[in-house]
């Protein structure tokens, strides 16, 4: 055996001793000899078909322990040739982790992006009746705005009957404090409410029973017509649309007893009202909505913590502004921590406030924690929007790439750039 020995990566030649090799038994190079499919008897030089440039740091791997590699070289194409050479990445660097692990999240934020917006999710029937391709067509025209022109039409359509709803909500607010103040209503206040609550007779009933009655069909065709019924409760808009459906009905059922419960009746109302979040359905149409929500999608785990300090510091500014300010507005638990979250949101009210030196010191501590607590998950927030947003353009230049290349294979005329 030689102790010289000779290695020819992707054309290049590299030398080596044959102990440099043997430090780290567990590897392809340490591995090789002359009878391996890689030894050229002729020439005496061992032919690996791989890049060079990478191979240069494994080869300094073996002679100095240390592993690293140039940042200029695609992270994905160096973690490839490490799986060939049988090296671990555990001697790596910390000066490269930086870029070697970073493309873990850019390939991970690809991925969401892709799924969200670029892959089309398909709806498979368990049939192919010609009930089920009606089934087909429908669930098209209500759930994929770009199927087609009437699908597009039907979308703006119920977006605007979702806007008229919300008006005639806040339509109603207006004519009962309205009516409040003339004094026109010599009901009590539980029979007020309830008049307001279910008077018909009006347009604005008549208004807000048409959009009910949309809505109830729009929902109750979605949910006969979707393909899979457990991926169908899975969604939060899906969900609101069942729940404020039930509420139509409900409140209709309990308007029609004078004697209901006022709360009972008030929440059947509230249910309603829910309505209001069909709204952000508009995510079909604005990409920037649709990635602002998936932002805050994949913050959910620092929004959670940023929840679980807040009621915890609450707890803790509440009990302590509680025992400072026992004689004041403070006296009362709930109120001490009502003014803890309300400081440390930096909203401040002022309905609540201290009036001792040592209670003034507690609320200058409170809302100064309050804006550093508020600051690190909306940074977090703000970056997930500007990496999936800057994903997507990157996302979709690549895309009009690939449209660009087909269109030039299959007609030589010249095509214009889209800006994006």
């Amino acid at each position: 055996m030689f102790e010289k020995v000779i290695i020819n990566v992707g054309g290049q030649t590299f030398i080596t001793k044959r102990s440099t090799l043997h430090r780290y038994p567990d590897t392809k190079l340490a591995n090789i000899s002359e009878t391996c499919d890689y030894f050229d008897k002729t020439t005496e030089v061992y032919y690996f078909d791989r890049n060079p440039l990478i191979f240069q740091s494994v080869l300094d791997y073996y002679r100095t322990g240390k592993l690293h590699f140039l940042s200029n070289i695609c992270a994905e194409q160096i973690r490839e040739e490490i799986e060939f050479w049988e090296i671990s990445t555990a001697d790596l660097g910390p000066c490269c982790w930086k870029y070697f692990y970073a493309v873990d999240s850019d390939l991970k934020t690809c991925n969401v992006i892709d799924t969200y917006f670029f892959h089309k999710k398909c709806s498979l029937y368990s049939s192919t009746s010609s009930l089920t391709k009606v089934k087909s067509k429908i669930w098209n025209l209500l759930e994929s705005p770009g199927s087609s022109k009437i699908a597009f039409v039907w979308q703006i359509f119920y977006l605007c009957v979702v806007c008229i709803a919300i008006l005639v909500s806040i339509i109603q607010s207006f004519e009962l404090s309205r009516t409040e103040m003339k004094g026109d209503y010599n009901e009590t206040s539980e029979e007020g409410i309830t008049k307001r609550l279910s008077d018909h007779d009006n347009w604005i009933g008549v208004v807000s029973n048409v959009c009910i009655v949309i809505f109830i069909l729009e929902t109750s065709l979605r949910l006969a017509t979707c393909p899979c019924k457990f991926n169908f409760f899975l969604s939060f808009l899906n969900v609101v649309d069942i729940v404020s459906v039930v509420g139509c009905f409900a409140h209709v059922i309990v308007g029609a007893f004078p004697d209901s419960n006022e709360a009972f009746f008030t929440f059947t109302y509230a249910l309603v009202i829910l309505q209001g979040f069909r709204f952000f359905r508009l995510e079909r149409f604005i990409e920037g909505l649709r990635i602002m929500l998936l932002s805050i999608k994949q913050s959910k785990k620092m929004l959670c913590l940023l929840i679980l300090i807040l009621l915890i510091s609450s707890i803790i500014f509440g009990m302590t502004i509680h025992i400072v300010e026992m004689n004041g507005d403070f006296a009362d638990a709930i109120n001490s921590f009502y003014w803890a979250i309300i400081t440390m949101t930096t909203i401040g009210y002022g309905d609540i406030y201290p009036k001792t030196k040592c209670g003034q010191i507690i609320a200058s501590v409170c809302a100064t924690f309050g804006l550093f607590l508020l600051s690190m998950p909306i940074a977090v927030v703000a970056n997930n929007f500007t990496d999936l947003n800057k994903r997507y353009c990157e996302h979709q230049c690549h895309l009009h790439q690939q449209k660009k290349s087909t269109w030039g294979r299959n007609d030589k005329k010249e095509f214009i750039p889209i800006k994006y």
